[in-house]
């Protein structure tokens, strides 16, 4: 999938991150610390989520 849009809705993110559960996805943004809440409306920062997958991999 390719997504050119910062913000990513948790179907989309959940694509993104390699076809994860809603609530994997729910608890990994957490932990992440890229959630965006705009209203009730949960979203997902790619750029943050990258970089925080970045700094968090070893090998």
């Amino acid at each position: 999938m390719e997504n050119k849009n910062r913000l990513m809705s948790i179907p989309e993110f959940q694509e993104y991150a390699g076809g994860i559960g809603r609530n994997t996805a729910l608890n990994l943004s957490r932990d992440a610390k890229v959630r965006v809440q705009i209203g009730r409306r949960v979203l997902i920062d790619r750029v943050k989520f990258d970089e925080w997958v970045s700094e968090n991999t070893t090998g």
